[in-house]
């Protein structure tokens, strides 16, 4: 099947689960009712209000997050060469989790400093496991898994230790529910925050998506070809922690879409590496937007949107896996 075969199936798909989403929620918009608000003809009403400044806002951002993480899952799981690895391997998602629990408890949960703080504190938290590699020193890849392995531990027990010191009735519960991930606060401050780094990174990584491929080389071969290995795998990760530092400062930990969009192109298409970067987009884009469907809708209260994505991750996991081994016999 043709790469633009491919793309066109992906993102009809991705256009079925974004009117799904536009037509789901508490307050009732038929298609009809979205038409009519696109045509102008019911502009100023309750539905235009509703269409544009609540549904359209919150799936852009559950959109570029989608596209953000899928992308950032599959750099990191070619660099590393590991099919398993996640946006949060070099401990990205604790970082970001300290910089927003600090905000919480220290400055009065302002929006701005939160996201500030969360999208900084995961920069930092990649940059110590990069220096804590360079200590390690057992090889390149190894190394940094290692270190990232390290820097989670650490980010872990800091959360833990900053719940034990939140007040139960107030902060405590705003902390859990933003480690558990949630579109729920979305605005287009915040939608715009997320795609001034979201855009130009994912438009970068495209551009460049035929020099990554290199990152599937070994070490040696890359480095007989003339590649400055080095420079790729910082190339690389720093693409990969900004897309998923930027998604994850405004919404919170979302679990799982970086390790199930690119397995699930990969079922579906025998793809290379260009393809598969390119299909992952819409296809975590999708499944984001079918799971925070799914967890606005569910119950009457608004589920963390984490506890979707990780059911549908582990059993389309456990379905990869099972294919994986049957193709290997």
């Amino acid at each position: 099947m043709k790469t633009s075969k491919k793309l066109f199936l992906t993102c009809c798909f991705l256009l079925v689960c974004l009117v799904v989403s536009l037509l789901s929620g508490r307050y009732e918009l038929s298609l009809h009712d979205i038409l009519s608000v696109l045509s102008g003809e019911a502009s100023g009403t309750m539905n235009a209000n509703i269409f544009y400044h609540v549904r359209l806002v919150r799936c852009a951002q559950v959109a570029l997050s989608g596209m953000a993480l899928a992308v950032s899952g599959y750099l990191y799981q070619s660099c590393f060469h590991n099919p398993l690895v996640s946006p949060d391997t070099l401990g990205v998602s604790g970082g970001a989790s300290i910089g927003a629990i600090i905000s919480i408890l220290f400055f009065h949960d302002g929006f701005l400093l939160r996201q500030v703080l969360s999208f900084t504190g995961g920069i930092l938290a990649v940059l110590f496991s990069l220096l804590l590699s360079g200590m390690i020193g057992t090889g390149k890849r190894s190394s940094l898994l290692l270190a990232g392995i390290i820097t989670g531990a650490l980010a872990n027990s800091a959360v833990m230790a900053f719940k034990y010191l939140a007040d139960p009735t107030t902060q405590l519960a705003v902390i859990d529910y933003w480690l558990m991930g949630s579109f729920s606060l979305i605005n287009r401050r915040k939608l715009l925050s997320t795609a001034i780094i979201v855009v130009p990174v994912l438009f970068l990584t495209v551009l460049f998506r035929y020099r990554l491929k290199a990152l599937l080389l070994d070490e040696e071969e890359a480095q007989t070809l003339g590649i400055n290995v080095r420079r790729l795998y910082r190339i690389c990760i720093a693409l990969a922690t900004l897309l998923t530092a930027a998604s994850v400062s405004v919404s919170g930990i979302v679990s799982w879409i970086g390790l199930l969009a690119p397995h699930i192109v990969s079922l579906l298409f025998r793809s290379s590496f260009e393809e598969t970067l390119l299909l992952s987009m819409p296809a975590g884009a999708a499944i984001l937007l079918l799971s925070d469907t799914v967890a606005r809708t569910l119950t009457g209260a608004e589920l963390p949107v984490s506890i979707i994505t990780s059911f549908i991750g582990a059993v389309v996991l456990f379905v990869f896996l099972s294919v994986k081994r049957r193709r290997n016999l």
